[in-house]
């Protein structure tokens, strides 16, 4: 008896998987839970990566065009020619970013994820396909930022630089 114990025990520590419950749907409800967690991380990862790369296209853009907008837009004060103030920065990236990214933690896992077969260890959680999804979408999300706030300029034209620049903000800070 007391050998039998102490083999099981050697048995548990050398062991992958225990089953404490003796039902082997056990291994296939862990394994749906765990693809599922690794997909919503991924789309959590390819969400914010996405929405910050798109916050430094939209300013990388900005700075680089603002003597072009002054001239275009008749602005005189250029320090203040930016779509986005630290403040819009700080609310997309700790308040607007969170409850996304908290919803697609908790997502359904898709209908066929078990037919899917076994994720190779060696294979990282950037795929060419992922990367290019985050880029594209930064990108796109960083351009139209801009667009709104050219339109924003460009709509306010009989109103005084403050108030130009401000409705600009705002749009730029809507759209983004």
């Amino acid at each position: 008896m007391q050998w039998e114990k102490f083999g099981t025990d050697v048995a548990k520590e050398a062991a992958d998987v225990i089953l404490t419950d003796d039902n082997f749907a056990t291994i296939e409800t862990a394994v749906e839970e765990g693809r599922r967690i690794y997909d919503n991380i991924l789309k959590v990862i390819q969400f914010l990566l996405s929405s910050n790369i798109g916050e430094v296209v939209v300013l990388f853009l900005a700075v680089m065009l603002t003597p072009v907008f002054a001239d275009w837009f008749g602005i005189s004060d250029v320090s203040s020619l930016t779509p986005l103030l630290a403040v819009h920065i700080l609310w997309v990236n700790l308040v607007t970013d969170s409850l996304p990214a908290l919803a697609l933690a908790v997502d359904p896992e898709e209908p066929d994820i078990m037919n899917r077969p076994p994720r190779k260890n060696s294979k990282g959680m950037f795929t060419a396909g992922m990367v290019y999804r985050i880029v594209y979408q930064g990108i796109m999300i960083g351009i139209l930022t801009l667009l709104a706030f050219i339109v924003g300029l460009s709509s306010t034209s009989g109103m005084p630089e403050a108030e130009r620049i401000k409705i600009a903000q705002t749009m730029s800070f809507t759209v983004l």
